[in-house]
């Protein structure tokens, strides 16, 4: 079991990730639309969320015992799970004043981020975690 669950939250990962992308697609397409600028905060709160989780069940797997998500992100980093821990840490800031306010000009911040640099990150845990999966 200790094996499985990785994978099987990486799989709902996958999900999720995909929905970011086609959220940022669309976003570009329609850059002011206040739905989808909706959407694609949610997905990315879902894509990073279901991130930190699944690299700490592979950690975990990997014999690293790590519980809060801040923790998580450094022991990432330090196994070269993930290759910029800044960003990870900039991506945790951004989802937790995310999750608890929001102004337009916060969350157009947000997206900001998250189609220019977060996109990058996540693209790059998940390409790993595809490797790993073989």
């Amino acid at each position: 079991m200790k094996d499985i669950r990785w994978k099987q939250r990486f799989e709902n990962l996958q999900s999720v990730f995909q929905r970011l992308q086609e959220a940022i697609k669309v976003h570009q397409q329609m850059p002011e639309n206040d739905l989808i600028k909706m959407a694609l905060i949610k997905a990315f709160e879902m894509t990073f969320e279901l991130s930190w989780k699944t690299m700490k069940d592979f950690l975990v797997y990997n014999g690293i015992d790590v519980k809060l998500p801040r923790e998580i992100i450094k022991q990432a980093f330090a196994n070269d799970i993930i290759e910029d821990g800044q960003l990870w840490i900039d991506m945790l800031e951004d989802r937790n004043l995310m999750t608890h306010t929001y102004d337009e000009e916060r969350a157009n911040e947000a997206i900001q981020h998250i189609c220019e640099d977060y996109l990058q990150g996540l693209s790059q845990l998940h390409q790993y975690l595809l490797e790993r999966l073989a």
